[in-house]
């Protein structure tokens, strides 16, 4: 039999699959090189929204750099989706987000003079205007225009790190969410530095701070204590993907995610953040939750009894160093800014059902505040952002608030639903609690309003809109039978 025609079939079998491997390359290679490109501006963001983004709008520098850092990931991301190539089911948070981005974008839209002058709230100001003979000409719809358009671009960072983490891997995110717990061991470093050298130390970064406390990154201890707590139970996560072999690669992350309990809740109570240290009882219960949840601890108590006991240390260490500073916090009397709620409150019932524009609750409640309160003390914010919201926004911003909460709930069930230390399901499970407890500090503070807390929130966010509810089986009780 002559082997001839055999030595043709295989050598065209040959030329058919160096083909296809070529062609299958040349298809793959620009997504594999977009995806590390997205992966590179995103770490980028990251670093540069963690070291930079601790302040508020009074810093304009400092937030220039974190919005200069997230140009690269918005368009890169934003070219990615018009391209097609979006994550299946993702189509519903990015139209929130377009929504959320709409609402500042308009209020700076100029509107001609006798339709803005129908607007709720605008009779003063036109009255000012007459006094000033500044005549009638056209005005946009927020009161603090200037306010508003650093608001919008302040929404760029946490923009561009949703779109781009949307389109990562759960490895890589995975290594993102590390990199967060790394730089907040560092902002803690910094914090004990910052007490070492004093009031005056050189460390702090910023004019306008707690002079008093280990702020860290940040100018302002509440947020540095939100920092710390929130991500509990990210490090929760790391912790319940140990197997119990001393020989797994998944031992260090696992002791270094333990060690991270007991700084992060030491760090906390050094800030004496009151909304801080009771958020972070709560977010213990939450990292409990992930770590008692999770497959691989459940089937080894002896690591499991491990993490309790490092979890058991850590509320031992803060109780016997912290307890009495902590008392006297707790204990102090009045908060002036429950004083200003209700007249906020009074203020936002004047310019609905579309607000005053975003970022003028400073000018609005400066034009309202009863003369007995007025003291040196700037009052910048609410110290409630759903109630700032209500003020700046209305209806529209309650709307959006109102289908945000409905999707993560969603989410949330779905994926506390199944197994969350599986696959990328305790990754989400770990992101839900962690936006959970930001929106939660948000009641008696603004931490969103900073572009650090802004960035992790979007990253964790974008970590719940990519898990699938079909990548994971669901949750079942197994019996082991014995033969």
């Amino acid at each position: 039999m002559s082997v001839e025609p055999l030595q043709r079939l295989g050598h065209g079998l040959a030329v058919t699959w160096r083909r296809a491997l070529v062609d299958l390359q040349s298809a793959w290679a620009p997504q594999r090189q977009a995806q590390s490109a997205v992966y590179a501006g995103a770490l980028l963001l990251l670093l540069v929204s963690a070291v930079f983004g601790g302040a508020s709008q009074t810093n304009p520098l400092s937030l220039m750099a974190v919005e200069l850092a997230s140009l690269p990931l918005l368009f890169l991301s934003l070219y990615l989706i018009f391209a097609g190539t979006a994550p299946v089911g993702s189509a519903p948070p990015i139209a929130l987000l377009a929504a959320i981005v709409l609402v500042p974008a308009l209020q700076i839209v100029p509107l001609p003079f006798d339709l803005w002058r129908q607007l709720p709230g605008r009779e003063v100001v036109v009255q000012a205007l007459d006094a000033a003979g500044l005549g009638h000409t056209a005005q946009t719809f927020s009161l603090a225009p200037q306010q508003t358009w650093r608001s919008l671009l302040g929404l760029a960072p946490p923009a561009a790190m949703f779109l781009g983490a949307l389109m990562l891997t759960d490895g890589q995110r995975r290594l993102m969410a590390a990199a967060w717990l790394a730089l907040a061991v560092a902002s803690l470093c910094l914090g004990g530095l910052q007490m070492l050298g004093g009031s005056d130390s050189a460390l702090y970064f910023y004019s306008i701070t707690n002079a008093d406390s280990p702020v860290g990154f940040f100018a302002n201890r509440n947020h540095q204590a939100a920092f710390l707590l929130c991500l509990l139970p990210i490090a929760a996560m790391f912790a319940a993907r140990f197997e119990g072999r001393f020989d797994s690669p998944r031992l260090f992350p696992a002791l270094a995610a333990t060690l991270y309990v007991f700084i992060a809740l030491v760090g906390v109570a050094s800030t004496k953040s009151r909304a801080g240290i009771a958020l972070a009882l709560v977010a213990l219960v939450g990292a409990t939750a992930i770590v008692l949840r999770g497959e691989a601890v459940r089937r080894h108590w002896r690591a499991a009894a491990a993490l309790g006991a490092g979890v058991a240390l850590a509320i031992g260490g803060v109780l016997a160093f912290g307890l009495g500073p902590i008392s006297e916090r707790f204990a102090t009397a009045g908060e002036p800014r429950f004083e200003g709620w209700p007249i906020a409150l009074r203020a936002a019932q004047s310019f609905l059902p579309l607000g005053s524009g975003v970022g003028s609750f400073s000018l609005v409640y400066g034009g309202v505040e009863p003369l007995a309160q007025v003291s040196p003390i700037y009052f910048n914010h609410a110290h409630n952002d759903y109630l700032e919201l209500w003020l700046e926004t209305g209806l529209a911003g309650a709307a959006l608030l109102a289908l945000f909460a409905a999707w993560l709930t969603w989410r949330a069930v779905l994926i506390w639903r199944r197994r969350i230390a599986a696959g990328g399901g305790g990754m989400a499970a770990a992101c839900t609690l962690l936006v959970a407890l930001l929106l939660a500090h948000s009641t008696v503070d603004y931490p969103l309003r900073t572009e650090t807390l802004a960035v992790l929130f979007a990253f964790a966010c974008a970590t719940i809109a990519a898990w699938r509810p079909d990548s994971e089986p669901p949750r079942q009780r197994r019996r082991s039978v014995r033969p």
